[in-house]
């Protein structure tokens, strides 16, 4: 891919993701900045503190299977993850930073099924930016990590097995090593990884996972390559 469709590419996604991300009426969200947090559901407050992490897990718990929380509030969660249940959508339209806690994902989707996460930005070193296992008819959209170490998505290989996993864009730069790893999925489609500045080689792997009828892949960046 060209530098100037690359560049461009990540313009347009930026913008789109501006203009979409937490439209309309989402059921709870996150606002706020510095150290002063809201998280609200319909017209309820369910927190309101100096904690970004625990004002989006107050949002995120508050919702039931089939609705949308937006994250609208830029803040750090530090060292510390966010679950997020089945059937939830997760939009994290602010910037989250994350740091590593060990074996762990900032963000994570286990055992359950239905989850989307249509819109994330996320910065920061963490153990994984993203980490799932156990999941069924999980959706992700325009995922852009700018990283400083970690893996940016992880399914992981010791854990139960994932099945119908969708990827829309996912941009991930400067994973210490690979910007999405996957492990035990069946039923796999990826539209685009943009892999740069990466610490593995290839950037984008894909290991014991079926490649599914509907497999599609737009690999690019350091060595970022097709497997299936």
């Amino acid at each position: 891919m060209a530098k100037f469709s690359l560049v461009t590419a990540v313009l347009a996604l930026a913008s789109s993701v501006a203009a979409q991300c937490g439209s309309g009426t989402p059921h709870a969200k996150v606002t706020g900045s510095g150290s002063s947090f809201v998280a609200t559901k319909g017209s309820s407050q369910v927190y309101a503190g100096s904690d970004y992490r625990a004002a989006i897990q107050a949002a995120v718990d508050s919702i039931a299977s089939g609705q949308r929380v937006s994250v609208i509030a830029s803040g750090s969660i530090g060292a510390s993850t966010i679950t997020i249940g089945s059937g939830k959508t997760f939009e994290g339209c602010g910037t989250i930073n994350v740091a590593l806690r060990s074996g762990r994902g900032a963000i994570e989707v286990t055992n359950a099924s239905g989850v989307k996460i249509p819109y994330l930005t996320m910065t920061g070193n963490p153990y994984f930016g993203l980490r799932f296992y156990g999941t069924k008819d999980l959706t992700l959209g325009a995922i852009n990590m700018n990283l400083s170490g970690g893996i940016g998505i992880r399914f992981d290989r010791d854990q139960a097995a994932n099945s119908n996993v969708k990827m829309g864009t996912i941009t991930v730069n400067g994973a210490g090593s690979h910007a999405v790893e996957t492990w035990n999925i069946d039923g796999l489609t990826i539209d685009q990884v943009i892999a740069k500045n990466c610490g593995e080689v290839d950037g984008t792997s894909v290991r014991e996972s079926p490649c599914g009828t509907n497999i599609k892949w737009n690999l690019s960046g350091n060595g970022a390559r097709n497997i299936c």
